[in-house]
């Protein structure tokens, strides 16, 4: 017998991850039922295998990522999987199939059990990846992956902003579009994601003329992409506390704005215990040891602009994929509470949609170390090349505080 594993499962954790998946494989292109009757009256047959996301050994499929043994050997690290998936993953070093993937599959999965199991019967999507092919901003094409949590930090001018233009321009191409006049801005790029099947779209614009394509056919538009939530200013601070003004920024009729801000607490299960609406204004209750400031009159408090938000891209996330996207939201919150509620509330493994949040590290001071569930991507001046700015993304399970970073990097002119 070969030596055994640094950091193997434990029988117990092993079944906890099975249970968790309700022994269904959690890659969403398989689903594969991995337990079942066996040929006897007494058995059971199960073909499924619980696999290391980080390897268990230091010279495993995708590394360590700095991990210690005990974080490797905990169910934060694993994901269920059939035996013909379990054995795919891990193929030529699992280099086709990297943590961030795999995280996205469990998260994916588990979501989808969880709402099964609390009788919510809804499709789930997700965002897997954007496969960037040509950009003014790009000099060296790049695939990023998504998990349910994304961060991504750099400087002011790194291309943050930039890059949720990317994301969001299936649904709305003009930010990309905008951009043609500069001289070799052509932008290329394609994006893939779960609804629940894998679906495929390419754009491609240049010489102020959009291509688009839909699962491999030409389309003047993609009719049915994932859904985008993306707040119109940066700042959790700018929303207004006004249900008119609010359903307008979110492209909501005055009364559906309403019924979402009275359901708020029902949605969210956070702070706000309860909400009224007095003559358009929101008047929000919180549960005790709650930090809001309600001094904003004119503007909702750092607290419920965080859970309307949620709410917003929970109700979407019950019919379609829903992306949160998030431009550098904690900059002008001088609160630490606020920042470390934000970040609590979007970590929660309950939400049924994808985060992505870009921000700078100053902005970051006051948030707590990432849980966990964040893959971090750190966007950093390489002056060794013009200046460019280089995305490394951690791996470790640690978020922003992991050492031994394993690096995928990107540069951006």
């Amino acid at each position: 017998m070969g030596r055994e594993k640094e950091a193997d499962f434990t029988e117990p954790i092993k079944r906890t991850l099975a249970q968790r998946a309700a022994y269904r494989c959690s890659n969403p292109g398989c689903g594969a039922l991995t337990i079942g009757p066996g040929p006897d009256f007494s058995d059971v047959e199960l073909t499924g295998t619980a696999a290391h996301i980080y390897a268990a050994a230091a010279n495993g499929p995708r590394g360590t990522g700095g991990l210690s043994p005990e974080q490797r050997s905990s169910p934060a690290n694993g994901i269920w999987l059939c035996a013909g998936c379990g054995r795919l993953v891990d193929t030529n070093g699992g280099g086709a199939y990297p943590a961030s993937l795999l995280q996205g599959w469990r998260d994916l999965h588990e979501t989808r059990i969880r709402m099964e199991h609390g009788g919510i019967a809804r499709p789930i999507g997700w965002l897997a990846s954007i496969d960037v092919r040509e950009d003014v901003w790009i000099a060296e094409p790049t695939t990023v992956r998504f998990s349910r949590c994304n961060m991504f930090i750099g400087t002011n001018g790194a291309g943050k902003t930039h890059f949720l233009s990317l994301l969001s321009a299936l649904a709305c191409p003009s930010a990309v579009m905008e951009r043609l006049s500069r001289p070799g801005s052509a932008v290329h790029a394609e994006i893939t994601w779960y609804d629940p099947h894998l679906r495929r779209a390419e754009f491609r614009a240049e010489e102020h003329r959009l291509h688009v394509t839909a699962d491999g056919s030409a389309v003047p538009f993609v009719s049915q992409p994932y859904r985008i939530v993306q707040p119109p200013e940066p700042s959790l601070l700018h929303l207004p506390n006004d249900v008119q003004r609010l359903g307008e920024l979110f492209g909501l009729d005055p009364w559906a704005m309403k019924r979402l801000m009275l359901s708020l607490p029902d949605i969210v299960g956070g702070a706000v215990l309860g909400v009224r609406i007095v003559e358009g204004q929101v008047q929000a209750e919180y549960a005790q040891g709650c930090h809001a400031n309600d001094a904003l009159h004119s503007r909702l408090n750092a607290v419920l602009a965080a859970e309307v938000l949620v709410a917003l891209a929970e109700t979407y996330a019950r019919t379609q994929p829903t992306v949160l996207l998030l431009d550098a939201p904690f900059g002008s919150m001088a609160i630490p509470e606020d920042v470390e509620y934000a970040v609590h509330l979007l970590s929660s493994p309950a939400r049924g949609f994808q985060t992505v949040v870009v921000s700078t590290a100053s902005a970051m001071r006051y948030a707590p170390e990432l849980r966990p569930e964040w893959t971090v991507t750190h966007m950093e001046y390489d002056y060794t090349v013009g200046g460019r700015t280089r995305l490394v993304q951690d791996c470790g399970e640690q978020g922003s505080q992991q050492s031994g970073k394993q690096a995928r990097s990107l540069t951006i002119r």
